[in-house]
């Protein structure tokens, strides 16, 4: 309390008179202005203390209704004021089990003077000062205490030998020792026995202690089990009252089964890299731009280029035309590749979307030589031969373009040439078994465009090109004089879109050019626009 503050005092006492005396000297006690409240009964003491705002308390042992001590105990209880008892003759006894309740001193009232109600009140005033101090301390080191020993991180004082002088309960978790072991011990050569660790966390310490704050950095202990624990440490120096160097403060997080993760992590992608780059199938992997991230061993040999040849480029440069790869998942569709002499090869290419946190990120490509891919081997066989004259004569290592909503004019075509001798194949949506019984087909084999797997039937899926693809391939290579009837290209269209399925053609008419075989497709030219359609004639033959 600051000297010049107005001290408020409640005297409780039931006798005026003795009350009119003590506001006499405190009257005279120039050094402060005193206020003095008096109180004779319960209910006036009560209402005083309700009130607040009191600096201290002279309470007399003696009073009516409840007692001096009663009345103690309580505002000892409440932590109100300091309290300064008042007694009579003979009560020295009383007065001593007061200073043990808690009452800051006492006055014999047959003593009673001057010097002795102001030394004392002042006495008591910075006692209860001093009180508060201490219990603010002892609070506030409480709490620091408190807040040390329940961190979830390793807390360690050493001094400047190296000792401990300061751990708590996380740090006898993580090290094994209890604090009985840790404290006074040396630190470093306790917790790193390895001669080269404890030398690297040396180094650090001492530029601790030249003034830098040394920040995150990880440093393996050893348990008192024999076990390690990965701790990332931060360390700052401590310093005294007058600025003087006498310790460093340490503080760490156990970061072992992070660090562990970590390494799991590292090996597993380690390991799945491995897995990709000794894979037998051809794969990269491409950015959102399109540039190449990944290209594994079978990629180099598919098409003759390094690695590092590929890394960081654009895929387009390895495809026919410097086409572009779509960031969407697609399946089983041809592309023309450029390989590192300038040779083109036609691969299977399937394309799917690398996703992080929902959001594309780059594309995954697998490539398959199409050489290397097998389809359906279906044997050519031919029908009875009618007595008639054959109506439509198409060339061998032709391709026929139809142009038709119902395949009608075209099974005319087909028909016509597998009654007379050729060995046909039909590529359709529809049931072949209502084909077969339509159009009297009972040796002629079929392929049935379909997701489903029906049992004795030929079934292909939409998006199976190359199989498709092999498939009509096998075929032609073993026929003599065939024919083939495909009439599902709008099926194929949209299933996998028109530039895979107008590739898929062009390949197959390749493989038609050089076979002497025949091929009918059939178009719903509304089906496509204009200039789609432009581009499938381009190559095709018109039935006369």
């Amino acid at each position: 309390m600051e000297e010049a503050k107005t001290i408020k005092i409640l005297i409780c006492d039931d006798d005026p008179a003795f009350c009119k005396l003590v506001r006499t000297y405190l009257r005279s006690a120039s050094e402060r202005e005193f206020v003095l409240l008096e109180a004779r009964r319960k209910v006036e003491i009560q209402d005083a203390l309700d009130k607040g705002g009191i600096d201290l308390i002279l309470m007399d042992i003696l009073m009516p209704e409840k007692s001096g001590m009663e009345w103690l105990e309580e505002i000892v209880k409440k932590k109100i004021a300091p309290v300064v008892m008042l007694t009579g003759f003979g009560s020295e006894e009383i007065a001593v089990q007061a200073l043990h309740k808690g009452a800051i001193d006492y006055i014999p009232k047959d003593h009673l003077s001057w010097d002795r109600i102001v030394g004392t009140i002042k006495a008591a005033l910075e006692a209860w000062k001093r009180k508060q101090m201490e219990a603010e301390i002892k609070k506030e080191k409480e709490f620091s205490e408190n807040l040390i020993e329940t961190a979830g991180v390793v807390i360690v004082g050493i001094d400047l030998d190296d000792n401990t002088i300061l751990c708590n309960t996380k740090t006898e978790e993580v090290t094994g020792y209890s604090k009985e072991e840790l404290i006074g011990k040396n630190w470093l050569k306790l917790v790193y026995p390895v001669a080269t660790r404890r030398e690297e966390v040396s180094k650090n310490l001492k530029s601790c202690l030249d003034g830098a704050q040394v920040k995150a950095y990880d440093a393996v202990i050893t348990r008192k089990d024999g076990g390690e624990r990965i701790l990332s440490w931060d360390t700052t120096s401590l310093k005294d009252a007058y600025g003087e160097t006498r310790g460093i403060l340490c503080i760490a997080q156990d970061i072992t089964e992070r660090k562990q993760l970590e390494q799991e992590l590292k090996e597993n992608r380690d390991y799945l890299e491995s897995l990709i780059q000794e894979s037998p199938t051809a794969i990269l992997s491409t950015d959102l731009s399109g540039n190449v991230v990944v290209v594994n061993k079978s990629v180099e040999k598919l098409l003759g280029y390094k690695g590092d040849a590929l890394m960081g480029k654009p895929v387009s440069m390895v495809i026919s035309g410097h086409g572009d790869l779509e960031i969407v998942d697609k399946k089983d569709f041809p592309l023309d590749f450029v390989k590192e002499d300038g040779s083109k090869i036609p691969l299977n290419v399937s394309t799917s979307v690398q996703q992080f946190k929902g959001e594309p990120r780059g594309l995954i490509v697998t490539l398959k030589d199409l050489s290397e891919l097998k389809g359906l081997f279906i044997t050519p066989v031919s029908e009875v031969v009618v007595e008639t004259e054959m109506k439509y004569r198409l060339e061998q290592g032709s391709m026929y373009l139809v142009e038709e909503e119902k395949p009608e004019k075209s099974f005319d075509v087909f028909v016509d040439s597998v009654k007379h001798g050729r060995p046909g194949l039909y590529i359709s949506r529809q049931n072949p078994a209502i084909v077969r019984e339509k159009y009297q087909l009972e040796k002629t084999p079929d392929i049935w465009l379909t997701r489903n797997k029906i049992p004795e039937e030929n079934c292909i899926g939409p998006d199976e090109l190359v199989k498709l693809y092999k498939t009509i391939e096998n075929f032609v290579g073993q026929a003599d004089d065939g024919v083939i009837l495909f009439e599902a290209v709008e099926y194929l269209v949209i299933q996998n879109g028109f530039q895979p399925v107008l590739k898929f053609i062009q390949s197959l008419n390749d493989v038609i050019m050089v076979h002497p075989s025949r091929l009918i497709v059939v178009v719903d030219p509304l089906t496509l626009d204009v200039r789609e359609m432009h581009i499938l004639k381009r190559d095709m033959k018109t039935i006369p």
